[in-house]
Order: C-alpha cells, then structure tokens, then sequence
C-alpha cells in the first residue's frame, strides 16, 4: 500500500522531459535553499553583527518586496508564460545572495535582503503555475512528488550546514551562501530547457482579481497564519537551543536534516487518496492536530537528563513531522482544487501573500513564545492552529462550481 503512491507519483514525473528537468531544478535549488535557511540567522546576528532588532525589520521590508514580486509573478504566468517569471526570479536571487558577501553597513544589509525575497517572490506563483501547465490532470500529486524531492534537498543542505555550524568560521558561512547562489544558477540553466504549455482556454490576458473569492481568500489567510510552523525548526528551535542547551546548538542541523529527510519520505504517501475537497479537509485538520501538539514541547527548558530530553526531541520531531506532511497534503490538493486552471497564478500569488505576511510576522511572534514566561504564548498558537484548521475545514466545503461533484459525493 506504501509502495503504490510512490508508483503512481513516480510516473507522473516520468511523463514528460519537462517533469523530469523540473523535478531536477526542484532538487538543486533545495540544496542551497536548505544550507541557507539553516545558517542565515547566525551569519546575520554572528558574523555581520546585526542585531536581532535589525534582522527582524530587515525581514519585514523584504516581506513587502516577496509579496509585490508574487503579485507580478502570478498575472504575468497567467496571462502568458510562467517561464521567464521564474527565470527572472531564478537570476535575481542568485546575484542578490552573493550581494551579501559584500554587505558593509545596515542599508546594504536591508537592501540585500529585500532583492533576495523579490526574487523569491517571483519564483513562487510561476512555479505554482508551471506544475500545473506541466502535470495537467494531476498536478497536487505532481506536487507532493516534486516537494519530496525538495525535502531531499533540503535535507541535504541542513546537513551541509551542520558542518558549516560546527565549524563556526565565517570563511565556511561565506563558501555555504555561494553555493546557495550557485544552486539558483544551475536552477536557471535547467529552467532554459523546459518548454512550457500554453496558458489553458479561457485563459484571459488581465485575470480579474482574486479578492472577490471569499473562499479562497478565508483558506488563503488562515492558512497563512497556520504557516508559522514552517518557521518553527529554523527560527524558534536554534533560540531554543541557545536558551536552554547552547552545548547542543549543534542538534538543530541534524534535526531539520531528519525532519526534511522524514518529510521527503512520507509527503506522497500522505497525499495519495485525496479525491474530493472534504478528503483534503480532513487530512488537513489531522495534520493541524499534530503541529499543535509538537508546540506543546516549548512549554520548559526540558532541563533534565540529557537521556529524557532526547526522548522528547524525538517526539517532538515525530509530532512536528507528522503534521507537516499530512497538513500540506491538505493544502496542496485545496490549492489545485479552489482556483480556476485558466488563473492558478492569480490564485497562488494571494496563497504566496497570505504565506508572506504570517512570514514577516513570525519571528516576533515564536521570540515572544519562546521569551515569555508560563508557556502560554505556546498554548495560544496550538489553540489558534486548530481553530483555523476547523475554518478551513468549514469554508472549503461551501459548494463551488468547479467542486460541487466533491461536495455532493463527499
């Protein structure tokens, strides 16, 4: 029964060339994408000497950029090819990570950072949009399939940075964030390759907007805020760690490893046999349970032997893990399944802004859980986790025309 999905997934990628390159840039661009995202933090606060103030705004403004780049992203990928948008993207952030290298002051830093996620921001909804010219009649499965390969990556490069971490040097910070650029470099040649559809009939040159869609917007911003967990490995456990155990900052490498390597393992699996928009719900809430309860573990120090605060990094790590993969099997499949084929990028860029915004916040809000006292900023986010679940449940299930078989068979 594990098996099949693989099958299946597998074949999907086999289908086309186009599948096969794409499914390559997914891994090689992950590389970097997991290398970075694991050592950032550090080299901003450690090596360049930013304050943890600093970083926290610099991140905000480059929200605003991801977000307006995701915006162009999403009509330009409708209107005609998803391509040259990711091109775009592709190019401008491997030149904006090597910027970085060459940081000398706040406004270099800030600036830096903002064309990074400007990049970023035009990589998302045409990629979003290329699965789903590529895939055609499956493209959530097509999906889990690429975003297990990204895991891999991903997985990959946190345990590069392991290395680069325990070796504390900034000559081996300033090697891992070349190879980060050079990783979108590759991605770029690869992407030249591909030869993409056109857009879908009825597709228009100037998509009406998308805010008129209360369903979509509802799961979008719900989801959004849900999406703290996607920061909770990278931001709130390397705190963690440095509060708690600094002697085991090191664990934070192999756990973000494990959990990529976990993810990469169980994503496909956990999205096969989704066949109507009340399977996607359900799966989705169940997935929302167990990241509501990995948070559960911020709640103390764990201070004790350091047998039992193994065991706790384990389940933590299962219950983390779990939800993951079973809350964006959900997702993915509501994604494809609530937008219009003809406006997929439209669509995805107001799911890749409502993702931005609770990305621009969450730092803040995982420093506060993690620095105040009681454990009940912990317990607002679980609560808060499964209560929007629950809404996305509810407002996905409203009969829409393209998902009114779903509903009536659900």
């Amino acid at each position: 029964m594990l098996i099949a999905p693989y099958v299946t997934a597998a074949a999907t990628l086999r289908a086309s060339r186009a599948m096969r390159t794409l499914a390559l840039l997914t891994g090689v661009n992950a590389l970097g994408n997991g290398l970075f995202a694991t050592i950032s933090i550090l080299f901003y606060t450690q090596h360049l000497g930013f304050s943890v103030g600093v970083v926290s705004v610099a991140l905000v403004l480059a929200t605003v950029l991801a977000i307006g780049g995701d915006l162009v992203s999403g009509r330009f990928s409708d209107a005609s090819s998803p391509k040259p948008v990711l091109l775009a993207g592709l190019a401008l952030s491997a030149l904006s990570t090597a910027l970085l290298l060459a940081v000398w002051d706040e406004a270099s830093f800030v600036v830096a950072l903002c064309l990074i996620s400007l990049g970023q921001g035009l990589c998302m909804s045409s990629n979003t949009t290329l699965i789903r010219r590529l895939a055609h009649e499956n493209p959530a499965l097509a999906r889990a399939s690429l975003r297990s390969l990204l895991t891999l990556g991903v997985s990959a490069g946190a345990l590069l940075a392991g290395l680069v971490l325990a070796s504390g040097e900034l000559a081996a910070f300033r090697i891992a964030i070349l190879g980060n650029a050079l990783t979108f470099v590759i991605a770029a040649m690869l992407l030249l390759g591909i030869t993409v559809p056109p857009a879908p009939p009825g597709a228009p040159g100037r998509p009406r907007p998308v805010l008129p869609d209360r369903r979509f917007a509802v799961f979008s911003l719900a989801n959004g805020a849900i999406g703290i967990y996607l920061h909770v490995l990278s931001f709130a456990l390397p705190l963690w760690a440095v509060i708690h155990h600094p002697e085991l900052i090191w664990v934070v490498g192999l756990l973000v490893a494990l959990n990529a390597l976990f993810t990469a393992t169980f994503q496909v699996p956990a999205s096969a046999g989704i066949e109507s928009v009340a399977a996607a719900s359900r799966r989705l809430v169940v997935g929302a349970l167990r990241l509501a309860l990995s948070y559960l573990f911020f709640l103390s120090g764990w201070s004790s032997s350091p047998g039992v605060l193994v065991l706790v990094l384990i389940v933590f790590l299962a219950a983390h893990t779990a939800g993951e993969v079973l809350y964006s099997a959900g997702t993915m499949e509501l994604l494809f399944r609530l937008a219009p084929a003809q406006q997929q990028g439209q669509y995805g860029a107001f799911y890749g802004i409502s993702n931005g915004l609770m990305s621009s916040v969450a730092p803040a809000l995982l420093g506060a859980a993690i620095a105040l006292n009681g454990g009940w900023g912990w317990w607002l986010l679980a609560g808060a986790t499964i209560l929007l679940a629950l809404l996305i449940c509810a407002v996905s299930r409203g009969a829409g025309p393209q998902d009114a078989l779903d509903t009536i068979t659900a």
